[in-house]
């Protein structure tokens, strides 16, 4: 796993754990508020909500690698209030779609779902969104941290591919 010890920044686990594209931290980058502050802050060592602001940072993150937009983008837009908007107005004035800032996240949803579909088809499973065993019993020094994101709540991140409602 690149970058971040899924252990103590709970987000970036669930991101390794889920991602369609395997453990990269670019695929969901809630470094962003989970280490950095950008974008608001959160507790990485907390796994509460952790699910829910992954799949936010992954279908972000889908959406802007789909445009070819760089995912450098993202910092200065999570700050910026009407961020998103402008880069969704640019990608309605290049593509002539009629989307804004909006929504922008349920498209990246799309992506995501054309992909995971294709690697269920290649014979991934929900078992396959796990991370390393050792990280539930192993403590992570020096805050002694251990993965605590249930199966159940990875399983979260991509439910709704197959229930049909949005996440």
């Amino acid at each position: 796993m690149p970058a971040y010890e899924p252990r103590a920044i709970k987000g970036i686990g669930v991101t390794y754990a889920t991602s369609p594209m395997g453990a990269d931290h670019t695929a969901g980058y809630t470094i962003a508020p989970e280490i950095a502050g950008v974008g608001g802050k959160v507790d990485p060592l907390s796994s509460e909500g952790k699910a829910e602001l992954s799949l936010t940072f992954q279908a972000a993150t889908a959406f802007i690698d789909s445009t070819g937009y760089c995912l450098f983008i993202a910092f200065p837009i999570l700050d910026i209030p009407k961020g998103w908007e402008g880069m969704a107005e640019s990608v309605a004035g290049v593509t002539g779609l009629n989307i804004t800032g909006a929504d922008v996240i349920d498209i990246g949803k799309e992506v995501l779902k054309m992909e995971r579909l294709f690697n269920e088809r290649a014979g991934f499973t929900d078992a396959d969104d796990r991370p390393p065993e050792f990280m539930r019993y192993e403590k992570l020094p020096p805050h002694d941290e251990k993965w605590t994101v249930t199966d159940q709540e990875l399983d979260q991140v991509y439910a709704w591919v197959h229930n049909g409602s949005k996440a």
